[in-house]
């Protein structure tokens, strides 16, 4: 199961809890002594933001709407229940832009007491993706009319509930993720909404026999044109991929036949995504780490590069399965960071004077150039990732960053010290060669092939690797044939800086690049 990303969740939680605070808002507080009165009910249209923190009382719209702007990674908690009829909007993101983190509406009640009563949710709106999350069934006003609008994919996450709900208004792309379990998720008669006709909706984690998305009215509950637009992902008891929907009789949205892209900017077969993910799927640490390896006592290590290295999570990483694999762990192996953070090649060589890495507590000190910092470590290897500073802003001619990419190799060869060369990653994840810095990073990538081909140097091409990865997580299809791609989120959180996924690639890379090198051998350049 795919889940929201685990940091910072902007949550908007239900309950039954009955406590009445001030808030800010056109809202006023109903006498206490009319008993089952709610805490508090809109007098007009209202906003919330992040920084209004938990509501412990009932809200009643009272005919309005109630906006909450989240603001982007942070978390809102509404203990009480929203009755009466109006609307919830619910604003993804805000305008953070840098905040990949999805927002969350979790409904959670007693039985018999709406979560949500009002007429209208809407889904959508700010800088990130909008989801409602249900944590039990029945948590939604029957009648309740969903609107999936805005910039960024609406979600409903039922978790395995059931739920029954108004029409469905499509006006953005959205999915539904029907989770684990056995859900009926029912939406009234939509045919009568005027669906954007270039959006789609993708329907996941269905389970034949278990799983139901059902729109009463039979088969005049949607249009042609509307069902035309939706698909299933990866259904059970199918090949994997993406399904055209058909509507039956009685309404029970079923997938039909596959859906193959429309001149796709990459080859996108079963064959080719096996091929990439060869390359790829590498498991470097269990290599270095296993009964084989070719660590000693008293191994050196040391880790050049730019803020990928400085951030010291793949090394960690690395680190970490050194002393837990059950052929190394009783070994002396060090490992030293001596990142840069906005380092280039010619910082690596030359040394810098401020913003690398030194120790856990002092991460803006000065460094040597290369060729000291390998004789102080001692280093058996060296590993060198290098390049997205020279591309990306500090305009290092080609000339010069190949120059010292042959300076560092000789100075590892006089030091005895094995090399090991990595292409850079990348600037932006888009798969299909669009990115502003494409062209530029796949010429130094040549760069640092080239150089390792001519000195004997290990090389990991790094460049491929994530080429190959984005390629095969980064496109997804949709419906109508389109692919979607995303800037950032898959391999890094903001274009450049590995996340988890990204650090886990580069760890078991980078530690598969350091076996070779111990074991003397070079990977041929092209």
């Amino acid at each position: 199961m795919k889940h929201p990303i685990n940091l910072g969740l902007v949550t908007l939680l239900f309950s039954s809890s009955a406590l009445a605070v001030d808030v800010a808002g056109l809202i006023e507080k109903p006498d206490p002594a009319h008993g089952k009165a709610p805490n508090y009910r809109l007098t007009g249209d209202t906003t919330f933001d992040w920084r209004m923190g938990p509501v412990p009382g009932d809200i009643d719209l009272n005919g309005h709407t109630l906006t909450m702007e989240t603001g982007g990674g942070n978390i809102t908690v509404f203990h009480g229940a929203i009755t009466g009829k109006g609307a919830l909007l619910w604003l993804g993101g805000g305008q953070d832009r840098w905040q990949t983190t999805p927002s969350v509406l979790t409904g959670a009640k007693p039985k018999g007491v709406a979560a949500f009563a009002g007429a209208l949710l809407v889904l959508g709106g700010g800088s990130n993706q909008a989801i409602v999350q249900l944590n039990a069934s029945d948590q939604i006003d029957d009648a309740c009319r969903v609107r999936i609008t805005g910039n960024h994919e609406g979600r409903i996450w039922t978790q395995g509930h059931g739920e029954t709900v108004g029409p469905l208004d499509l006006q953005s792309h959205g999915s539904i993720d029907l989770g684990n379990g056995e859900c009926t998720l029912t939406f009234a008669d939509s045919s009568g909404e005027k669906w954007n006709a270039a959006k789609t909706l993708t329907i996941d984690h269905w389970t034949e026999g278990k799983d139901k998305v059902v729109f009463k009215g039979g088969k005049a509950g949607l249009t042609p044109q509307q069902v035309a637009r939706i698909g299933f992902a990866d259904p059970s008891g199918r090949d994997a991929g993406l399904y055209r929907a058909v509507l039956n009789a009685d309404g029970q949205l079923v997938p039909d036949q596959r859906v193959e892209a429309v001149k796709p900017p990459f080859d996108v077969s079963d064959a080719a995504k096996e091929m990439r993910r060869a390359i790829y799927e590498v498991n470097g640490r269990e290599k270095l780490t296993n009964a084989n390896n070719p660590l000693r006592d008293g191994t050196s290590i040391s880790f050049f590069g730019d803020s990928l290295t400085w951030q010291n999570v793949f090394i960690f990483r690395i680190e970490q399965a050194i002393k837990t694999g059950a052929a190394t762990k009783a070994l002396k192996v060090a490992l030293h960071n001596h990142g840069i953070n906005g380092g280039g090649v010619l910082a690596v060589r030359d040394g810098a004077d401020k913003a690398a890495y030194v120790d856990a507590r002092n991460q803006d000190g000065p460094q040597a150039p290369f060729a000291e910092v390998i004789r102080k470590d001692k280093a058996t290897v060296a590993v060198v990732l290098i390049g997205i500073n020279d591309v990306w802003w500090r305009n290092t001619k080609p000339a010069d960053f190949e120059a010292a990419l042959r300076d560092i190799a000789a100075a590892a060869k006089k030091n005895k010290t094995a090399l090991v060369l990595a292409t850079l990653t990348t600037i932006e994840e888009m798969p299909d060669g669009s990115n502003p810095k494409d062209k530029a990073c796949d010429a130094f990538a040549e760069l640092t092939r080239k150089v390792a081909k001519e000195t004997g140097t290990t090389l990991v091409d790094l460049r491929d690797v994530v080429k190959a990865y984005l390629q095969n997580h980064n496109a997804k299809l949709r419906v109508d044939g389109s692919l979607v791609m995303s800037k950032s989120g898959i391999l890094t959180y903001d274009g450049v800086h590995p996340n988890d996924a990204g650090n886990d690639l580069l760890a078991d890379h980078l530690t598969a690049g350091i076996d070779r090198a111990l074991r003397g051998e070079q990977t041929p350049g092209k």
